[in-house]
């Protein structure tokens, strides 16, 4: 479960001055309420009828009215044909607070962008069809904008658990019959039940060898961190095992920076056995990979099982590599004696890698540090789940540093189980524990 908390500041009133760009927030319990509310406040602040509609909500809606109502809240408000995407977060930031219950939005009016917005389902089952589609939609789109500059929201169902008959939902598995079945059906699973990994890691290579011209961030949608459902918005409809997008062409510069704040240690050794669709690790040194990694860490026999693993494994994430490209991930689930990789991995000699508050706050400054545009119009944040765990209220410290940033123009950051960014000149980068930042706005002689 995920720490609750939530940050409100009494007599805070977000004013944007041309109205181009404009946040709502909603936190009313019934879903058809929660959607008008979060619709009304956000539109009140535009000059001019919105060009898209960015909506984010906690899973707790589907309990309390359903998200197709929270839908139909929206669109009792929302011009009719206005481009809408996202869905289910176990948490947000924006402008008004840091919040793990509710709705908030995001609306583009502004004059210099011209917005599409793509989808493309069953995501586990074939992500490079889903990516086909959603990135066919966006280029058809703008194949007449006059703009220069694009960007795209890659916005991916997140991982779900398959329930296992008489055991449930379970993350760390101590049976070796149980283990063994699980792992041979792990692509089936995708293919015949669409649960397993988000496979967002194929999905933004996919992307990027779409539309390479295009500026990127990635993030997942997921439920309250139980990773068993979660739900994706395309105009007027819930899915859920989609991909969703939001693309911006416009005359406004684009920046996307990653950074992350987890550093290696001295601790290195070599993943001698990889499952052949590499996302198990077998064995490391040559021994039992679960046993090795216990002894490499001093943990004690059996330490790690569902109860401990958030306080263990996620902690100790591990600096893989796939293609030639660094990818410093968590592993979110042990087999027996095999751990789940969350994305494609190469075996090889690797790193354990730690993390705390201290350096995960120093790494989001150093984010916003390296970003080149001066004068921000406004900003897209994702991040990890994790971080939400790891720093509990003083995540309040990253809103601080994106409104010092921004100068209080408006922004949404979304907390996710799998992120990414893509720059044509920075090109990709996929992580977990980490900042993806995309900042639309003007540089110094603009």
């Amino acid at each position: 479960m995920f720490v609750g908390w939530d940050i409100k500041l009494p007599g805070f009133e977000y004013k944007l001055g041309e109205k181009n760009v404009a946040i709502g927030l909603s936190r009313k319990w019934d879903a058809r309420e929660a959607g008008r509310e979060v619709a009304r406040l956000t539109l009140k602040e535009l000059s001019r009828p919105p060009k898209c509609f960015l909506l984010f909500a906690t899973i707790h809606y589907v309990d309390n009215g359903g998200l197709d109502e929270l839908l139909n809240g929206v669109w009792d408000v929302l011009p009719e044909g206005t481009p809408l995407i996202g869905g289910t977060v176990p948490g947000f930031i924006n402008n008004f607070g840091c919040f793990t219950r509710g709705a908030t939005a995001m609306a583009v009016s502004h004059s210099d962008v011209d917005v599409a917005v793509g989808c493309g389902h069953n995501t586990k089952r074939n992500p490079r069809k889903a990516v086909e589609k959603s990135t066919t939609m966006l280029r058809n789109e703008f194949a007449s904008s006059e703009y220069v500059n694009k960007f795209m929201l890659n916005f991916v169902s997140g991982p779900q658990l398959l329930s296992i008959p008489g055991i449930g939902y379970k993350k760390v598995i101590t049976s070796g019959i149980i283990s063994s079945v699980i792992r041979s059906v792990f692509n089936v699973s995708h293919l015949l039940f669409q649960k397993g990994i988000g496979r967002e890691d194929e999905i933004l290579e996919q992307a990027v060898k779409s539309l390479p011209d295009y500026h990127m961030i990635l993030g997942t949608s997921m439920d309250d961190y139980k990773g068993i459902r979660n739900f994706q918005f395309i105009n007027t409809e819930v899915v859920t095992n989609s991909l969703v997008n939001l693309g911006i062409s416009t005359d406004m510069m684009i920046d996307v920076k990653t950074t992350h704040g987890m550093k290696k240690t001295e601790l290195n050794f070599d993943i001698t056995k990889l499952s052949r669709n590499r996302h198990f690790i077998h064995s490391i040194n040559n021994k039992p990979a679960i046993k090795e990694l216990s002894r490499l860490l001093n943990w004690p026999e059996d330490f790690v099982s569902d109860k401990t693993l958030f306080n263990t494994i996620l902690y100790y994430p591990i600096s893989f590599h796939y293609n030639g490209r660094e990818v410093p991930v968590v592993m979110p689930a042990v087999f027996k004696d095999s751990i789940m990789a969350p994305c494609m991995i190469d075996d090889g000699e690797v790193s354990i890698l730690t993390v705390d508050g201290k350096s995960l706050i120093s790494s989001f400054k150093e984010c916003l540090q390296k970003l080149d545009i001066t004068h921000p119009e406004f900003g897209l944040f994702s991040t990890c789940v994790t971080i939400m765990q790891t720093l509990g209220y003083k995540i309040n410290v990253f809103r601080e540093e994106i409104i010092r940033y921004l100068g209080g123009k408006p922004f949404i950051m979304f907390f996710s189980a799998g992120e990414g960014s893509y720059s044509p000149k920075k090109n990709l980068t996929y992580a977990n524990m980490s900042f993806n930042s995309a900042i639309f706005g003007y540089g110094r002689g603009n």
